[in-house]
């Protein structure tokens, strides 16, 4: 088997592979294996997730965007609340640079964003780049919370944040982007004349960096999640 089809195969069921059993891709392979993979479990994304790199963007399909507030427990699952935005149109590439207000005036709602991660492999990536974006950067899906404010886009904004599940405490601390900006991944890879033409669609979620990194959820439980003024509860099921 291709590594598409394993690891197609093992977001199906839930499984994992050895990372040093699978074909080792290069970073050109890796985004061609997302496409397959996409293809071979008939999804047409409806987001993407950005990570700001010294080098420039990795970028990865969402396997779902939903307001639905649970999602199925699987062993090895993390959350990462993130800020969601969702565009107001089109950012097609194009020779003039855009602008960070002009990315900012293009984004239509901004949510409180769940994303799960899983990564495919036993293990986890072990700071292979090229496998963890074949790997659609270990996205199990994600959750559309409630909407904010659209001061939470400003630079260096740290607004308090809870995570509970269940009886257990998970974070409490100010949810600080890593970036320090929630538009910076999004700004660069806007400007990226190499990037995919179809990743930036009015309508699509872009996700650029957990507030929280990734927090291990051993069982399932209601997940409630309060950041600033904004509370919400999701349900991780058996």
């Amino acid at each position: 088997m291709n590594l598409a089809d394993i690891l197609a195969e093992a977001i199906r069921n839930g499984g994992s592979v050895d990372i040093d059993a699978v074909p080792q891709p290069d970073l050109a392979e890796a985004y061609a294996i997302q496409s397959a993979i996409l293809g071979r479990l008939s999804i047409d994304p409806k987001g993407y997730k950005l990570s700001l790199r010294s080098d420039g963007v990795l970028s990865a399909p969402l396997l779902s965007v939903t307001e639905a507030a649970s999602f199925p427990y699987q062993p090895g699952l993390k959350l990462e609340v993130e800020i969601a935005l969702v565009l107001g149109r089109d950012l097609p590439v194009r020779a003039e640079p855009y602008a960070r207000q002009e990315i900012r005036d293009t984004i239509a709602a901004v949510h409180i964003g769940i994303e799960l991660v899983r990564s495919r492999y036993a293990g986890g990536p072990q700071g292979r780049t090229a496998l963890l974006v074949a790997d659609l950067m270990s996205n199990a899906g994600y959750r559309l919370g409630p909407a904010l404010d659209a001061d939470v886009l400003d630079e260096g904004r740290a607004d308090d944040l809870r995570i509970i599940a269940g009886d257990q405490p998970l974070f409490d601390a100010p949810g600080a982007h890593p970036d320090s900006d929630p538009l910076a991944a999004l700004v660069a890879y806007a400007n990226e004349a190499g990037r995919a033409t179809r990743t930036l669609r009015q309508g699509m979620v872009v996700t650029t960096g957990s507030l929280c990194g990734g927090l291990t959820l051993p069982s399932p439980a209601t997940v409630s999640i309060s950041l600033g003024r904004t509370t919400w509860r999701m349900d991780i099921v058996e």
